[in-house]
């Protein structure tokens, strides 16, 4: 009979101590494994940018980040990415991988949304059109397709907000006709109700918005020049504006001709009555107060002199003088 060295008391401290180095070990092996698998791997590629669209499975994104040697194991991301947020899911967007980060700091990227593509400060002034929009748009992002945007963007003329926006650099036409129009949507919601109140239609507003911000510069002869142009179409009598004529062969007053004037096309506002078929720039919201809230004047006609300074008349005679006067 062999005898057992150990004695009762002893058994218990022995397994403990057993119990104690396996559960050592296996935080050590965790610790290698997790460390292992979060480590960025060698060929990580430099300044790669990753697209996640919305609702692709978390499964997807992380094989394609492992396709694309950003990360070592799609599993350690997924096991990451659900520590972090409790979930499966990643936040959609353009991600910017310019240098190696381990998987762990990766799964919280993705969980925040924290993308890392530069934004591009783009500012769009108010009276621009969309085809301007497209020159100020290349020139701030050198790789956007601006020609795709001028015609996504064209029936659009008038419902782009000018605005100051931040965009990513590989941002999309489709997306910035969307925030452009979003923006417009959420701005011209202060002026619906002054809008539904002075009885024209948002179109019709808009239409002689764009026409307002082109003629004059201070909100006081904004107000004046909405006031007589809107006269002008109750009594009939056609509004005889040069802005239109910049939008269709970018001609200011000072360069237009007495041809000019008389080109066929619904623009001329000179040999048409009423409103122009389309917007002819993207008003900000000051125009758009003013077309809607006009002064009533006794005045029907309005010059504007070198100095940008407006000048009124009551009759066509008193335009004539004015003309005389400040244009000579």
């Amino acid at each position: 009979m062999i005898e057992n060295n150990y004695s009762s008391e002893e058994k218990p401290t022995f397994r403990i101590k057993k119990l104690f180095f396996s559960f050592i070990f296996l935080i050590v092996l965790f610790i290698f494994i997790t460390i292992y698998t979060s480590i960025a791997p060698r060929n990580f590629p430099d300044r790669k940018i990753i697209t996640i669209k919305s609702g692709q499975y978390l499964s997807q994104v992380a094989d394609n980040l492992g396709k694309e040697n950003i990360i070592k194991s799609p599993f350690a991301l997924k096991v990451f990415v659900v520590l972090l947020s409790g979930h499966r899911q990643v936040r959609a967007g353009d991600y910017l991988f310019k240098e190696p980060q381990s998987a762990l700091r990766i799964a919280y990227r993705l969980v925040r949304g924290i993308q890392e593509v530069p934004k591009m400060k783009v500012t769009l002034f108010e009276g621009i059109t969309a085809k301007q929009m497209s020159v100020v748009l290349k020139k701030a992002i050198p790789d956007f397709d601006a020609d795709t945007f001028l015609v996504l963007a064209k029936p659009y003329e008038g419902y782009l907000f000018p605005d100051t926006y931040f965009f990513y650099e590989s941002i999309s036409p489709e997306n910035v006709v969307a925030q452009l129009r979003d923006t417009f949507k959420q701005k011209i919601k202060t002026e619906l109700l002054a809008i539904q109140a002075y009885g024209e239609s948002l179109e019709d507003v808009i239409k002689m918005a764009s026409i307002v911000e082109k003629e004059v510069i201070s909100m006081e002869d904004r107000k004046i020049v909405a006031g007589i142009l809107w006269k002008r179409i109750e009594i009939g009598m056609p509004l005889q504006v040069d802005a239109p004529f910049y939008y269709i062969l970018s001609k200011d007053s000072a360069s237009l001709t007495v041809k000019d004037l008389t080109t066929d096309t619904p623009y001329n506002t000179y040999t048409n009555k009423g409103l122009t078929p389309t917007p002819i720039s993207n008003p900000g919201l000051e125009a758009i107060e003013a077309t809607v809230r006009p002064t009533e004047t006794k005045y029907l006609f309005y010059l504007s002199d070198k100095k940008g300074t407006t000048h009124y008349a009551v009759d066509h005679d008193g335009h004539v003088a004015n003309k005389n006067k400040y244009l000579r």
